[in-house]
């Protein structure tokens, strides 16, 4: 099954690099640019969200560890159950923010390089 979502993933991803291809370099910048300052401006206040949810939880807790900050990741594990209903989403949230800027990003370079290859 995994395989399978590979496989779809990487055929929506040359589909959708095809489309691009029909579109005129700018509106393709633009757009990147409009996805990726989006997501960005989105994804951060859910990533400063969920540190201070993270934070805050953990530091009431007595478990909050020196340098929790760094590989906040590696400290879900001494959430509970329910504290893991109120921190993680944001979590989960602001990571999918940092894909979907990232294939902004992605959209904004293919724009820039058809530009410059059309010169």
């Amino acid at each position: 099954m995994r395989e399978t979502a590979i496989a779809f993933a990487i055929l929506v991803a040359l589909g959708g690099f095809a489309w691009l291809l029909t579109l005129p370099a700018e509106v393709v910048m633009l757009g990147g640019q409009a996805v990726m300052l989006t997501s960005g401006g989105v994804g951060i206040p859910l990533e400063v969200i969920y540190f201070a949810l993270l934070g805050g939880v953990l530091f009431r807790r007595s478990v909050l560890p020196r340098g929790w900050y760094w590989r906040t990741f590696e400290h879900h594990h001494l959430l509970a159950p329910r504290e893991r209903w109120l921190v993680l989403p944001f979590f989960y949230a602001g990571a999918l923010a940092f894909v979907v800027c990232t294939l902004g990003i992605v959209v904004t370079a293919a724009g820039l390089a058809a530009t410059l290859l059309s010169l």
